[in-house]
């Protein structure tokens, strides 16, 4: 929050700051950022320049913190800071620069953000801003968001630099319940990697079975809802326990910066026929509660012949399983990405699949939020609305184009419905008072199956295959990408509404109330249907929800009684079994 009273000296000493004077050190990517006491400057000229470095590294640097108070906290105030420094300290001039120091000690970090020019009284406008007056010239979000933040939040240098002091919260059950601590990686079988704990789906495989061992969990900041109720996909972006040389003898390719760069170096016509040179990567893990679980990040530093000035590049980078799954991934991408779908929800361009490492699908792409946490910070019924709106539209343009897959699934439901079935009852079995949660799951299912067993066949289109919000992912650039796509095939396309809606609905059971998720269900589905080849009904819309349910509750953790129950809260909703308010009850 803002407090103007606060100094430098006195954030300094929150956080146990040590001596820092002697030069800064000279690059964002040292090492020394991420584990010792140490003093960093970077500088940029653009809204959007510094942040990428500085997320990266931060990341890297509280990586124990869990995820959704890192961004709240820490990564949302330094971006509308950053905002803010272009915007309004600078006038929007490129010519000016920012300045951003980082000072990083035991108990968290000082971030001072300082651009050159004019001064402004922030005494006055924070005081406007408390007493609801007007006090901004855009929207105002960025000193909303500031004050909002635990952070300590003040300002120096006649408004010309902002202080923001971060501290990580010391018990992550009460700091973000939104993560647990066994979140921010992929829950794996101990001495088990993220990867080797994801099966990957195959071509001409079912969605199922290439569902059946992800494990990923996640927890809303109201409800502590599970991740388990977004649809993952089988495979995750590059994540492991291991640290340090564990994780170098796991992966020694994947996480060291000077074969990326010789490979790449090697293997992309950009770089191997003497146009531009990488001069330098740095691999940033995916690990940690911190982690987004889109990959590893690999930052280029890249020069041009020609006497181009030196640029920064970010790759993304997807670890699979499999080498089959890679390029999986890896060819749906590159004829989504071609075909150019939609303008409103994008495609990320696939640069690479090294020949050292087939497993590793290279992304130009860095991700800053899923649609699930993106949404969980808005807060709004608008944002909410708006993304349904969107989604709806760019699954009916997938589904309408003429992308070929080389999967098929002719009965994607019926054929893989009883076992789907028994596994998750062998999972609620395994729960205490696990038999009341299968005489309820067997009473949603039996329903459920009677549809599927005289549903209509709906003709196949392109999919994604296994969609839900964590596919969804809101870039550094400010734009929104569709992700993970091994599982794209001709397939009914009311799998893909049915995961969006299957979210739909967690989501505002944990947030909101039913009008809300009725507003957002009706956007979606009438926006779809505006703009599909073959419409689809509100009934068969319920019916796909509930199977996407269906799909998580079979592959839920077999350990994590809330989420299975919130996972049946939500499949009673559904299906009109159960009212709001007692769903809420157990989302609650």
């Amino acid at each position: 929050m803002i407090d103007l009273s606060r100094t430098r000296a006195e954030l300094l000493a929150e956080i146990e700051a040590t001596d820092s004077a002697g030069e800064p050190l000279s690059s964002i990517a040292d090492p020394r950022v991420a584990t010792s006491d140490a003093r960093v400057r970077v500088c940029g000229h653009g809204r959007h320049d510094p942040f990428p470095l500085l997320k990266a590294a931060l990341l890297e640097r509280f990586a124990a913190a869990p995820r959704l108070q890192l961004i709240r906290d820490l990564l949302i105030p330094l971006r509308n800071a950053l905002g803010n420094a272009f915007k309004h300290g600078n006038g929007r001039d490129p010519a000016k620069t920012i300045s951003v120091e980082l000072v990083l000690a035991r108990k968290g970090a000082l971030i001072a953000v300082s651009v050159e020019g004019a001064r402004f009284d922030v005494a006055v406008t924070f005081r406007r801003f408390q007493g609801d007056e007007s006090y901004f010239v855009n929207q105002g979000a960025g000193f909303s968001n500031l004050h909002r933040a635990m952070s300590s939040v003040s300002y120096e240098n006649g408004g010309r630099t902002v202080l923001l002091c971060y501290r990580p919260m010391e018990d992550p059950d009460h700091a973000s319940p939104y993560y647990p601590a066994s979140a921010g990686d992929p829950t794996t079988a101990p001495g088990e990697t993220a990867a080797q704990g994801h099966a990957a789906y195959e071509p001409g495989s079912s969605r199922r079975e290439e569902a059946r061992s992800s494990k990923c969990e996640i927890r809303n900041p109201k409800s502590g809802i599970d991740q388990g109720l977004l649809t993952s996909a089988a495979t995750i972006g590059f994540s492991v326990r291991a640290r340090g040389s564990e994780a170098v003898e796991i992966f020694p390719n994947v996480l060291d910066g000077e074969w990326i760069r010789t490979s790449l170096s090697t293997e992309l016509p950009e770089f191997a026929n003497g146009q531009t040179r990488i001069e330098s990567c740095r691999a940033y893990a995916a690990g940690g509660q911190a982690g987004d679980r889109c990959g590893n990040r690999y930052v280029l530093r890249v020069a041009g012949h020609n006497g181009e000035p030196m640029e920064t590049r970010i790759l993304t980078g997807r670890f699979h399983a499999t080498a089959a799954a890679a390029a999986a991934d890896f060819e749906a991408a590159t004829r989504l990405h071609e075909a150019k779908i939609s303008k409103r929800v994008l495609i990320p361009r696939p640069v690479a699949r090294l020949a050292a490492e087939p497993r590793l699908v290279l992304y130009d792409f860095d991700s800053w939020m899923n649609l699930w946490e993106f949404l969980t910070v808005r807060n709004s019924l608008k944002s909410l609305r708006h993304r349904s709106e969107r989604i709806g539209q760019t699954l009916a343009a997938l589904h309408r184009s003429r992308v070929s897959f080389p999967g098929m699934e002719t009965d994607p439901i019926g054929g893989g419905l009883q076992a789907m079935v028994a596994r998750a009852v062998t999972n609620l079995q395994m729960l205490s008072g696990g038999s009341d949660l299968v005489n309820q799951f067997h009473a949603c299912v039996e329903p459920l199956q009677e549809r599927a067993a005289s549903r209509e066949t709906r003709p196949l289109t392109p999919i994604h295959g296994a969609f839900g919000w964590d596919c969804i992912h809101y870039g550094v650039d400010g734009c929104f990408y569709l992700y993970r796509f091994e599982t794209c095939r001709r397939a009914d396309p009311g799998l893909d509404l049915g995961g969006f809606a299957a979210d739909l609905l967690c989501f505002t059971l944990a947030h909101h109330d039913a009008e809300v998720f009725r507003i957002c269900h009706d956007t979606l589905l009438s926006n779809y249907n505006a703009n599909a080849e073959h419409s689809i009904d509100e009934d068969e819309l319920r019916f796909h929800v509930a199977f996407a349910l269906l799909e998580r509750l079979q592959r839920a953790e077999p350990h994590k009684k809330a989420g299975a129950g919130q996972l049946l809260g939500a499949l009673n909703v559904a299906l009109d079994r159960w009212d709001w308010a007692a769903a809420r009850d157990v989302f609650s």
